[in-house]
């Protein structure tokens, strides 16, 4: 007589299919001993029997509608009642290595069949339900579980910070917080060829913004997309909680501006700067073309030009250059802090002093490892103290100024950071600090800073 062989494993760690083939062995020799030609082997290799995904084994055996059936052990061929239903309309007789013979073609071998297998499907139910209840235990308790992302690398069996990831991500985070746009960070990201979380090679936006949304980044464990716990104290954290709760804040603000057709702003005051005579957005413009009298075209220079009554116009070189003189010449006199902070200037001074003494012993601290005067058990332990200290004068350099507003613009070197900003920086830190209104002007006048005015907000 003759019959088909079915052998599958659910999880084959080395994907040499080891499993199967010892099953497939064992069948062989069974078939012998009752008399059996084996025709065709059918097998499913780290396939799942209660997944839920098909089975291509499985479904060509039953496709082949067999005589008579040799598996390892029932719960071999099938583990849900389902699946055996499909068997037992085959009306053939099941032998197995270790749970003897399953007869299909009778009423009492059906029966035993169907007890057998809502067992085994009750035993894999509560598998799954105590592997949830496990992993969610593991999640609450801040244990690490399966493959680490951006921002760690795995030494061993610990979890680490991956030193030049953790430095990208950081250095994503403040500029957000400084107000630049996605779009210039993956650009600038792109350009400096930094590696990416995936097998992309570019950065795009949404890989950005999914990545520093990550709550992971700050020690916090996820199950199911909800954060169930924090990893313990002294695990590697790329950022802490409250910077994680900042950038969340600003990347799912419904009201973050975006540039229309996805194209980031150029200009330094379009969409910014108001029309002194009706109040309507000034608008970038290019220069209008003119004829001059020996017949040749001239193209003037771009200007700003009032989007609503088209009255107002002034030339963008000259209202850019002065509006940001006004600007930077306020943020770098000495003793206006108290113009821009929302707490006590004197608290703001206090900060960044701190931040200057730390930063100095960290230097001294290397130094003294450099000359042997300190090992580097006792390095690490100056350096942790001093950057947790450094991390929480930072918080509180932040915390006194607005959002938009980067800490260092502030001060004697201001002419200096502002070189150095984005234009989306740029555009929030005044659109943060000033009202910008553009004047009518008499006939004649090219520029006139009285028609340019620069209002502070309180």
């Amino acid at each position: 007589m003759d019959c088909v062989i079915y052998t599958r494993i659910s999880l084959d760690r080395t994907g040499e299919g080891l499993g199967v083939a010892r099953q497939e062995q064992e069948c062989r020799a069974l078939a012998e001993r009752l008399g059996l030609t084996v025709v065709r082997v059918y097998s499913d290799n780290d396939i799942s029997a209660t997944s839920g995904k098909v089975r291509p084994g499985f479904e060509a055996m039953l496709d082949a509608q067999p005589t008579t059936i040799v598996a390892w052990h029932q719960d071999r061929l099938l583990r849900l009642t389902r699946d055996l239903e499909r068997v037992i309309a085959l009306n053939v007789p099941v032998y197995t290595v270790t749970a003897g013979t399953l007869d299909l073609t009778t009423p009492a071998g059906r029966a035993v069949a169907r007890t057998v297998a809502a067992w085994s499907q009750y035993e894999g139910e509560q598998k799954a339900t105590r592997q949830v209840a496990a992993n969610v235990q593991r999640a609450a308790s801040g244990v690490h579980q399966g493959r680490v992302g951006y921002g760690y690398r795995r030494d061993g069996a610990a979890v680490v910070l991956h030193d030049s990831e953790a430095t990208t991500i950081r250095a994503a985070v403040k500029r957000v917080l400084d107000g630049e746009s996605l779009r210039t960070i993956c650009k600038d990201l792109d350009d400096h060829q930094a590696p990416t979380p995936g097998r992309g090679t570019r950065w795009n936006t949404t890989t950005l913004k999914q990545l520093l949304l990550r709550p992971s980044l700050a020690g916090l464990t996820v199950h199911r997309g909800q954060v169930v716990g924090r990893a313990p104290d002294g695990s590697p954290r790329v950022i802490d909680e409250d910077t994680h709760e900042r950038i969340k804040a600003v990347l799912t603000d419904p009201l973050r501006r975006t540039s229309p057709a996805g194209r980031a702003p150029k200009y330094l005051l379009g969409g910014i700067a108001r029309c002194g005579r009706c109040g309507g957005v000034m608008v970038r413009a290019v220069g209008r073309t003119t004829r001059q009298a020996n017949g040749n075209t001239k193209r003037q220079p771009p200007s700003y030009v009032c989007s609503e009554c088209y009255r107002v116009r002034r030339k963008q070189e000259f209202v850019d250059i002065y509006v940001e003189g006004v600007l930077v010449g306020k943020l770098a006199m000495p003793d206006n802090a108290d113009l821009f902070t929302r707490g006590d200037p004197a608290a703001l001074q206090e900060a960044r002093d701190a931040i200057e003494a730390l930063d100095a012993r960290l230097a001294n601290a290397a130094d003294m490892f450099a000359t042997g005067d300190i090992d580097a058990a006792q390095l690490t332990r100056i350096t942790e103290r001093l950057r947790a200290d450094r991390v929480q004068a930072a918080a509180a350099v932040d915390a006194a100024l607005p959002a938009a507003v980067p800490a260092e613009l502030i001060g004697p070197n201001a002419l200096q950071v502002w070189g150095g900003l984005s234009m989306d920086v740029k555009r929030a830190v005044l659109d943060t600090l000033v009202t910008v209104t553009i004047m009518p002007s008499g006939s004649g006048k090219a520029f006139d800073p009285d028609t340019v005015r620069v209002t502070w907000k309180s």
